[in-house]
Formats: structure tokens, sequence, C-alpha cells
């Protein structure tokens, strides 16, 4: 500790200190906004495919609303 005081080392390992509390701080965060894009939710999803096949002509559009009412999206 001596040592430490005698160098100046105590600043230096005070801005290290801050500096990993702030990268710890900036991970967490980035971690947090990546966490809300990927949730997905089943209807959505499914909706999503019930879309594709719709437009790409798979089913028809009596089909296409009956499913949808089924998920129930009423839009």
């Amino acid at each position: 500790m001596i040592l430490l005081l005698q160098n100046g080392g105590i600043n230096a390992l005070q801005t290290t200190i801050i500096i990993i509390v702030v990268l710890l701080i900036l991970w967490v965060g980035l971690r947090q906004m990546g966490r809300g894009r990927k949730r997905r939710t089943f209807r959505s999803t499914s909706l999503g495919n019930l879309r594709k096949r719709y437009v790409k002509g798979e089913i028809s559009e009596e089909e296409y609303e009956r499913q949808k009412k089924d998920l129930g999206e009423d839009n």
C-alpha cells in the first residue's frame, strides 16, 4: 500500500476500477437492449407465417381470415 502511494499507483488503481465499472454498466445495458429485440411471441411469428402463406397463394382469403381469427388477431 505504501509503495502504491509513493509511486502514484492509487490514482491508476482508481482509474482502472472506474473504467471496469463503466464497462460493466455498458455491457449490462447492451444485453438488456438486445433481449428486447430478440423476443418474439408465438402469435406474432405465427401470424407472420400465415401472411406469407396467403401472399404466396398457398391458402385462400377465407382460410387466412379463419386462421387469423383463431390466432386472436382482429385486424
